[in-house]
């Protein structure tokens, strides 16, 4: 059984610490990497949090799983970890991918998600509960899908976007990098890079630069 350091001691990181028994690979996991000085030298669920993130380098034989949804957190991390370690996937056993769909590595997909064909999940995406990701769509890297996210199909999510609980795109929508969607959103036109849009239907509220 391969060991594990899972960065981030917070929600997503104890999905994958509680439920090792959906994916069908198993891990031994020594342990949690956290910037909350508060959490280092504690344990949750049963698994001590170590150090720090800069601390990864004491378990370069370890296969590491970023366990944090903000895509600007896992942007920080990565430029700070670089890399040139093993990330596996997490995909929940009970999801549906389709043949023909590509998916990156570091990628962690939960229950309940179904992925049609001829997609492309890039690295380092977290894809929530019961998500339905249409044909031929792409969704860039780093990128995190709150629980019920549903795409048309051909719909294109650039790098870094957050995706609010329920919201949905018509297809062929683009989003632009860096953006976030307010949760119950409904997409029917492009969305800016850099920008917040909420509503049904979704319109621009503000720019995030």
């Amino acid at each position: 059984m391969d060991d594990l350091i899972i960065i981030g001691a917070g929600n997503v990181g104890g999905f994958l610490a509680l439920n090792q028994d959906l994916f069908d690979k198993k891990y031994n996991i020594i342990g949690f990497l956290d910037d909350d000085e508060t959490k280092i030298g504690k344990q949750f669920w049963n698994i001590p949090v170590l150090g720090k993130i800069e601390d990864i380098n004491n378990y370069k034989d370890a296969s590491i799983v970023i366990g944090i949804s903000n895509p600007i957190a896992k942007r920080k991390i990565l430029d700070k970890i670089g890399s040139n370690y093993h990330f596996p996937n997490f995909i929940a056993s009970n999801a549906w991918i389709s043949n023909e769909v590509i998916v990156g590595k570091g990628v962690i997909i939960y229950p309940g998600v179904s992925i049609n064909h001829e997609s492309e999940i890039n690295d380092f995406v977290v894809i929530n509960m019961n998500c339905a990701i249409g044909h031929n769509s792409i969704i860039e890297k780093c990128c995190s899908l709150a629980p019920s996210v549903s795409f048309g199909g051909f719909s294109h999510v650039e790098s870094y976007v957050q995706i609010g609980i329920g919201s949905s795109t018509i297809q062929q929508i683009r989003i632009g990098e860096c953006s976030i969607i307010g949760g119950q959103s409904i997409l029917i036109n492009n969305v800016e890079a850099y920008s917040l849009y909420t509503g049904v239907p979704a319109v621009k509220k503000k720019s995030l630069r």
